[in-house]
């Protein structure tokens, strides 16, 4: 079986874009602070990143912190998926979640054709089952699009 995995870099931005997705709404709830806490360390995030992390769940920090500039292409499209998936997991994309979303799009250099396939990709994965946790959530994200990127042959190879 092939094993893919991401650098602890990448998971870390992809864990930073989101957060500020899930404040794309304006507010970042409860459930989704423990969510991203939880999964920092299921994760095996050091402490480092994860105050880093704690930093952008304080106040909403846009994208201004994202550090995505050492990302390997399969790192960004990865990326891209991840938060696709959570501009669609609370059952819908808004205008605000939409337009961040291409914002990303465009600062992970995912072109609008690439854009649609992966987010056509993310809207294949489930979301958290009824009454599961975030963490567990956000977890079964990035296992869910490595065995995507498998089944559907797309071309995501993880170091």
């Amino acid at each position: 079986m092939r094993r893919l995995t991401i650098g602890v870099k990448a998971c870390t931005e992809i864990m930073g874009l989101l957060v500020a997705m899930a404040w794309a709404d304006g507010v970042l709830k409860d459930e989704e602070k423990e969510g991203i806490r939880a999964a920092s360390t299921s994760l095996n995030l050091e402490r480092g990143l994860r105050d880093r992390l704690e930093s952008f769940m304080a106040t909403d920090p846009g994208l201004d912190g994202a550090d995505l500039d050492g990302l390997s292409e399969r790192d960004r499209e990865f990326a891209f998926v991840a938060c696709a998936w959570m501009a669609r997991v609370d059952s819908g994309v808004d205008d605000a979640e939409q337009k961040l979303l291409r914002e990303i799009g465009g600062m992970l250099r995912v072109d609008g054709e690439r854009q649609a396939a992966l987010a056509e990709l993310a809207g294949s994965i489930d979301g958290p089952d009824q009454g599961a946790s975030w963490s567990t959530g956000l977890v079964e994200l990035f296992k869910a699009i490595a065995k995507k990127v498998v089944a559907e042959e797309i071309e995501i190879d993880f170091e």
